[in-house]
């Protein structure tokens, strides 16, 4: 191999030598700030997952608290009709054809936190009765929060008329828009889709 013209010179060995390090400087540097970034990505995705574990405790006692309460109020009115006739409120909801694209007129006044409401739900004409667990869900219209939740419900008859009911607390309806799911799971399959439903709270 022909040896190249003035690499023998020292001052181009040196320049090509320090070149050198300068590349093993950067590329360590590079390591080590990829080694640091990847340790603060896994830091954050623990965080992550502790805030997302801490908020699932959070929603899972709420709903506890939020079922007490409902539980109470529905035994308080039941003790009170020993003594006095007790009107239950009721709040009925029919299935949509289709989801509107804005949100519903707010025709229903807010009720007070801690009224007991039996939130009935008219099921679709074409749905038939069968032995199967209801679960009602209601999330924000816009935003598509959940603010509220119940499972293993079962449908029953009122005045001819096939639905699925639940006692809530006022607390669960603030103004705004709401859209209420309500999904059905026979034992043995997926949960499948029954209805979905409007209601806006006024003021």
């Amino acid at each position: 191999m022909r040896p190249v013209s003035g690499f023998e010179r020292p001052a181009l060995q040196w320049l090509f030598i320090g070149l050198g390090l300068i590349l093993i400087l950067v590329a360590a540097g590079e390591g080590a700030a990829l080694l640091r970034a990847r340790a603060e990505l896994a830091t954050l995705r623990a965080a992550d997952l502790n805030a997302r574990t801490e908020i699932d405790k959070l929603s899972a006692e709420a709903a506890r608290e939020r079922a007490a309460r409902e539980a109470f109020s529905l035994q308080l009115a039941r003790q009170r009709g020993a003594a006095a006739p007790v009107t239950q409120p009721t709040l009925t909801l029919s299935p949509l054809m289709k989801r509107g694209a804005q949100p519903p007129e707010a025709t229903v006044a807010r009720p007070p936190d801690h009224q007991s409401i039996q939130f009935r739900l008219l099921l679709p004409g074409r749905t038939e009765p069968q032995a199967a667990g209801y679960t009602i869900v209601i999330r924000t219209w816009s935003g598509g929060d959940t603010v509220w939740s119940r499972s293993g419900l079962t449908m029953t008859t009122v005045d001819n008329k096939r639905m699925v009911a639940a006692f809530i607390t006022g607390d669960v309806f603030t103004p705004g828009a709401y859209e209420v799911a309500l999904t059905r799971t026979v034992t043995g399959s997926s949960p499948a889709d029954v209805a979905s439903y409007e209601v806006a709270i006024r003021p």
